[in-house]
């Protein structure tokens, strides 16, 4: 807000900071959907597999079957047969979301997205063993306490998850370049400032959304609601709630004004970070990797602490003791010329170099 009067930019920020040039390419919204359909699929072969031989050995299953195993392989736990395609669905289903919607990731470079749907097709492959092997070894047992699920299932498991992903990895190998995800070049250099007129004020803010939190909530749900109709109140419930706790925590709004950089959870009261413009050495944009951080969401990494949504554009600010704070948020060259300087005006100096 300049002078009491609000500057609409056109990617909706209020700022009266330079226009924005360049930013961050996704490689298009309609690249994206092979992606997803990759990363998805082999969660839809694996609950297809595990469906078919359900139906094989429907005939040959009790009313009960064997579906939790000790460290020795014995059977512990039991449920009900007919729920138990319910609960694949549950799984498979809500592992398709998580790691479709992560494909959609924007700012992802290759080795990322290479990565993604390399986990993605050996979890697939793991559980789709796994699961479908259940059923076979209740089919096998002569009494409900004979089941047994033998360590040479376990690696059987293994065996299959490797060449799952090995498939994965050889797929997307095979995709058209323009599919396969951007190669990420360093971001252009941050304006180190802005020129504001004595007394003149100004404020930036925006809403950054995670789709990999984003479907993981969601995911994580409805694993919950799938345990919750299987009757499995102790497991379903926890997963459930936190699944809405995640979701809640999948958007965060990020603010540069006179109090300095505060990043605030989009749907949530708290958690709240606040850097006073006291803390603030130097602020600037570039790229970061959500693996590289450790992951989404609030990170404690060698790098820094930071809010990690997804892969790209990031505000990173270097703080008087020397640590580092990034979050990720679109136009983060803006909002980090903004701090710039206000820092400067707080202090009444110029912008300090530095800053890595």
């Amino acid at each position: 807000m300049y002078g009491g009067h609000e500057a609409k930019r056109p990617d909706g920020n209020s700022t009266g900071g330079p226009p924005r040039t360049g930013g961050v390419g996704t490689g298009g919204g309609g690249a994206r959907w092979p992606g997803m359909l990759l990363d998805a699929a082999p969660f839809l072969a694996g609950l297809a597999v595990t469906v078919v031989f359900y139906l094989r050995t429907r005939d040959k299953l009790g009313d009960r079957i064997a579906t939790h195993f000790s460290g020795s392989g014995t059977a512990d736990d039991w449920g009900a047969t007919s729920t138990y395609p319910w609960v694949c669905l549950a799984v498979f289903g809500g592992l398709a979301l998580v790691f479709g919607l992560g494909a959609a990731l924007p700012g992802a470079g290759r080795a990322a997205r290479s990565a993604w749907t390399v986990i993605g097709w050996g979890t697939a492959g793991l559980l789709g063993y796994l699961l479908s092997a259940v059923l076979v070894v209740n089919t096998q047992a002569s009494a409900e306490g004979d089941v047994r699920l033998s360590w040479v299932q376990l690696v059987a498991g293994l065996g299959a998850a490797l060449l799952a992903a090995g498939l994965g990895a050889l797929v997307r190998r095979l995709l058209p370049p323009a599919l396969r995800g951007p190669e990420r070049g360093p971001l252009p250099g941050a304006p180190e400032r802005l020129t504001l007129r004595p007394g003149e004020l100004a404020g930036w803010s925006a809403h950054n959304t995670s789709a990999v939190l984003t479907g993981m909530g969601a995911g994580i749900f409805l694993l919950g609601v799938g345990l919750l109709a299987a009757g499995l109140v102790g497991a379903g419930l926890p997963l459930l709630l936190a699944g809405l706790l995640t979701f809640a925590l999948s958007a965060v709004r990020v603010t540069v004004d006179r109090h300095g950089l505060t990043v605030a959870a989009g749907y949530l009261p708290w958690p709240r970070t606040r850097i006073g413009l006291d803390q603030v050495a130097t602020a600037r944009a570039q790229h970061v990797r959500a693996l590289e951080w450790g992951g989404w969401g609030y990170r404690v990494s060698p790098r820094g602490t930071g809010v990690i949504l997804h892969s790209g554009e990031a505000l990173v600010v270097r703080r008087e003791d020397g640590r580092d704070f990034a979050v990720t948020t679109r136009d983060a060259r803006t909002a980090a010329a903004l701090l710039n300087t206000l820092a400067a005006r707080e202090d009444g100096s110029s912008p300090r170099p530095g800053g890595g």
